[in-house]
């Protein structure tokens, strides 16, 4: 355990430096962030101002918590594994691993906590300091039984992240065109997480069933915990879906993995 744990800091730290390089656009992609929430804010501002006091069960200051709440822990949760991964498949760098005693699950997901610590860190601040700018519209939930509920599932969503970023990346095996493919399930995660509006907003049969799929612990769950929707007998269903997906997800892909090794071996790539 201890020399795991060792060749797992050292994975980190190292990731973490390289990633230093990129301290420019590191922090575009925060400005963008940034932007992003500020327009949601905006445009439900805009959207109460015709009169409506009360959508769907959510007040102005509801509906603002929502979008903060809901953005903070969005971006805890995110990687860039989909990228990462098929690069290293379609440039053949997966090589070099196939023949070390290093599993290259084990060093990439490693080494995407190092990766992304940086963006991560720097996401939550950027997000904490909009949050600051709304305090007088910003809902607080201090009851300590939620808080754990909300911890916990937004680490099943860190981990359940990264395994469905894993497998969107194991598609380079057998195409070249991963970036478009990512692009489009990107929308349908953010959608089906409530990034866009509360899921409580679209027709009881495809709130009812997005609650059995995985995006939406990233953002409309614990958000709505946050703000007492979803009472904490809820939030333990949802921690249970969250670790059927994580180990669903994980034998789909220890199965992609190896089917893809064996393409990837046979082409000689």
């Amino acid at each position: 355990m201890r020399k795991f744990l060792r060749q797992s800091w050292i994975i980190i730290k190292l990731a973490w430096q390289k990633n230093l390089n990129y301290r420019f656009t590191v922090f575009m992609y925060r400005i963008g962030e940034i932007i992003e929430v500020l327009v949601l804010i905006v445009m439900w501002t805009a959207i109460y101002s015709g009169g409506g006091g009360m959508i769907k069960g959510f007040t102005l200051s509801e509906m603002v918590t929502y979008v903060l709440i809901g953005n903070l822990f969005s971006v805890a949760v995110r990687n860039f594994l989909p990228d990462h991964v098929s690069r290293e498949i379609e440039h053949g760098r997966l090589s070099a691993f196939l023949v070390k005693p290093v599993s290259y699950i084990r060093f990439t997901f490693t080494n995407e906590l190092g990766r992304i610590f940086l963006a991560t860190i720097l996401s939550v601040l950027s997000q904490v300091i909009v949050i600051l700018f709304f305090l007088d519209r910003v809902i607080f939930n201090t009851d300590m039984s939620y808080i754990l509920v909300i911890v916990s599932m937004v680490f099943f969503a860190f981990i359940i992240e990264l395994l469905l970023g894993f497998l969107i990346g194991s598609i380079a095996f057998w195409t070249d065109e991963v970036a478009g493919l990512q692009a489009s399930i990107d929308r349908v995660k953010r959608f089906f997480s409530g990034g866009y509006f509360p899921l409580s907003l679209l027709p009881v049969s495809l709130s009812s069933a997005s609650g059995y799929l995985p995006f939406g612990y990233s953002f409309f769950v614990p958000a709505s915990l946050y703000l007492k929707k979803i009472d904490l007998a809820q939030g333990l269903r949802g921690l249970m879906i969250q670790a059927i997906w994580i180990v669903l997800l994980s034998l789909i892909l220890g199965f992609v993995w190896k089917r893809g090794l064996r393409k990837f071996e046979a082409t000689g790539s």
